[in-house]
């Protein structure tokens, strides 16, 4: 969409051009203007001449714009999201957007009258419009068409979400194909954005398909699977580690392949061979690392070379290598892990900097509550201030109900995204409602997926209120009332909600409520500032509440708040003497003091 050839127009360019355009009436030239103005806002305040209409950059601002960082309505950021593109569009920089017309072609409007009622396939509707404005029939749908309609949608919409968009069109369309009777045979995918390089698939490594196999199967298996004799057994590893491991294989073995290696002919054993496994980590590091500060020409290890290395040390141990050779491979894969972080990041730093500031403390802290009343308002239906009837939206209410239980949740015991999304009733979570007006009482106890430590805490009060709230009057409203996940999947009823999809509604949800982005990661830093502003000095309750192995992690935080709680106690001893000193003798005095002596020495 965006030419990196082209020269865009500033802000303060279009801005002088806008009063020109006579055709349009006053009130649609001001939005416009405004719309732009708000666009200079959004980028922190910068001149508007300093503000280019690239719509690579441009259109995503705008559209993740928060509403209450910039104190709008929602219908407001909708105007302006609209008047921003029809500028770009009137440039010339986007182009023109197809109209809206109803489906005329036969084959096409029985297949949309055939759509069910309780489902909104909005995005499909409009790929199916625009395949009836081409001319293209049902049946000669495929994946070139997906890709003509995703970049059209680039052109003339832009936008951060187009490819996830399209891709929930091949979704909706696969869907309907067990749903509609006559649907189109036709399975849709959308493949890789252009440029991006795609490792080999296991298929391209015959020899090592079996081997790939074997290897995969001994991560899953436990002590009790293995034979006697036997003394690499293990505990099985999670599905997640089992997927790292295998995308690991992937990249090594495609490394060899780029570096000279036949395919055909690779195997796991040859990543066993010294030689091989440095080459392939030695390309891959050119490919994923990071430019030395000091040596602009060597690359630094990265977190993804770290993955490699521990994929090679996996497969060390699953071909029992011993001796010299295993202490040359641990000694030559310690090479590609990045030095141990000793400090918070700066953009971690600058997170909990804006969440220390009371007003957005205030809003995340109360958003629980908040979601729940709108939970409330969704599941009985309200009227607006206009008159405007909203009716009961009962699916929705659960949602956003499940997204206050999930924020309370991280509030009090901040878990990562794969233990919250996997939490199951009287598993990991349980429910005391003592008879009598004594208040319920929540226990969440949970061994963590990544380290296996357990971590566990007690909600009452307010936090308990509304995690019973959430399961009597909103989770049976949900997908799968009858299911044990705390958080149900949406089609499956055996299936834990989607971590990556939940983890993007909350943070979505608390940017839109708070103006700051936050994800479901970035709350167990959050707790551990708000342990550490209380008790400087307890590093042992951050080490107990997010489950830690050792200190490291807690000691990141101390370090910080100890530097910062230093240096705000060293200003209050300046201020606290130099107010004492003003009370013995004013500034002027001693100044006047000063240049007496200096005279006299002289």
């Amino acid at each position: 969409m965006s030419n990196p050839m082209r020269s865009f127009p500033t802000v303060g360019e279009v801005l002088l051009l806008i009063p020109e355009w006579k055709d349009l009436s006053l009130a649609l030239r001001s939005s416009k203007a405004s719309a732009l103005r708000m666009l200079c806002r959004i980028d922190g305040e910068k001149a508007p001449s300093t503000v280019r209409l690239d719509p690579a950059t441009c259109l995503p601002a705008m559209d993740g714009a928060s509403l209450v960082a910039l104190g709008i309505s929602k219908k407001t950021h909708q105007n302006y999201r609209a008047a921003l593109r029809r500028v770009l569009r009137r440039l010339g920089i986007l182009a023109p957007a197809h109209k809206r017309e109803p489906v005329t072609d036969a084959d096409w409007a029985a297949l949309v009258q055939a759509l069910p009622a309780h489902f909104h396939p909005h995005r499909l509707r409009a790929y199916m419009g625009f395949c009836a404005a081409e001319a293209i029939a049902p049946g000669s749908v495929t994946n070139t068409t997906l890709e003509a309609y995703l970049r059209h949608r680039m052109e003339s919409h832009g936008g951060p979400n187009i490819r996830s968009d399209v891709r929930e069109v091949a979704r909706q369309w696969n869907k309907m194909r067990t749903l509609i009777a006559g649907w189109p045979d036709t399975v849709l995918a959308l493949g890789p954005p252009e440029g991006r390089v795609q490792a080999l698939p296991f298929s391209a490594y015959p020899a090592a398909q079996p081997e790939v196999e074997g290897y995969l199967a001994w991560l899953a298996q436990g002590p009790e699977d293995a034979a006697e004799d036997d003394d690499t057994a293990h505990d099985p590893a999670s599905p997640e580690t089992i997927g790292t491991r295998k995308k690991g294989l992937r990249l090594l073995l495609w490394g060899l392949a780029k570096t000279g290696c036949a395919p055909e002919a690779l195997t796991l054993a040859d990543l066993m061979r010294f030689e091989l496994a440095r080459q392939t980590l030695r390309w891959h590091r050119q490919r994923l690392g990071k430019p030395n500060p000091r040596k602009p020409t060597e690359m630094l290890p990265t977190p993804g070379t770290a993955m490699l290395a521990d994929t090679l040390r996996s497969l060390a141990v699953y071909f029992k290598l011993t001796g010299e050779a295993d202490a040359r491979f641990r000694r030559m894969l310690a090479v590609y892990r990045p030095k141990p972080q000793r400090e918070i990041t700066e953009d971690l730093s600058r997170l909990l900097d804006r969440l220390a500031d009371p007003e957005v403390e205030a809003r995340l802290l109360h958003l629980p509550r908040l979601l729940m009343h709108k939970a409330l308002r969704q599941r009985d239906g309200w009227t607006s201030k206009d008159g405007v009837d909203h009716p009961p939206k009962p699916m929705e209410s659960s949602w956003t109900a499940a997204l206050a239980v999930a924020i309370e949740i991280e509030l009090h015991l901040p878990l990562r995204i794969h233990d919250l999304a996997r939490l199951r009733l009287d598993q990991q979570l349980s429910v005391t409602q003592t008879s009598g007006r004594r208040p319920p009482e929540v226990h969440l106890r949970v061994v963590a997926n990544k380290n296996d430590r357990l971590v566990e805490t007690w909600l009452r009060g307010e936090a308990a209120e509304l995690f019973v709230e959430y399961l009597r009057k909103f989770r049976p409203l949900g997908p799968h009332p009858a299911t044990d996940w705390v958080f149900p999947n949406r089609d499956g009823e055996d299936h834990a909600r989607a971590k990556n999809a939940f983890s993007a509604a909350i943070t979505d949800s608390i940017h839109e409520h708070t103006g700051v982005r936050v994800n479901v990661h970035a709350f167990r830093a959050f707790a551990a500032a708000l342990i550490l502003e209380d008790n400087p000095h307890a590093i042992e309750d951050i080490r107990a509440l997010l489950g830690h192995a050792s200190f490291e992690v807690a000691l990141r935080h101390y370090r910080r708040t100890n530097r910062k709680g230093a240096g705000e106690r060293l200003s209050e001893a300046i201020s606290k003497r130099r107010y004492r000193a003003k009370a013995s003798v004013s500034p002027t005095g001693l100044a006047l003091d000063l240049a007496q002596r200096r005279r006299r020495t002289a």
